[in-house]
């Protein structure tokens, strides 16, 4: 029987009209799980974005984007679950 094996999961809220993209978290990031985004904002920056599986790993939700924002446009790390292949 297929039983899901949950695993913590985190997301980085961003207020993406706030962002000015000045990149300080997307340096910042160890996993590098923040880019910069293809859109505008109605500021006329390209924001930032989160991805969970970062180009090193997944997040660890080690809130150092949330610390370093001078903006405030980093609302917040959660956690949560996602569910992976198990037995």
């Amino acid at each position: 029987m297929y039983r899901p094996v949950l695993r913590q999961k985190w997301d980085v809220i961003i207020d993406a009209d706030r962002c000015k993209g000045c990149e300080i978290c997307v340096n910042a990031c160890p996993e590098q799980n923040l880019q910069l985004s293809k859109n505008i904002n109605g500021l006329g920056y390209h924001y930032v974005e989160f991805n969970f599986h970062g180009k090193r790993g997944d997040c660890t939700g080690c809130n150092i984007c949330y610390n370093v924002c001078p903006d405030y446009s980093i609302l917040g790390v959660v956690s949560g679950e996602e569910a992976v292949n198990g037995s």
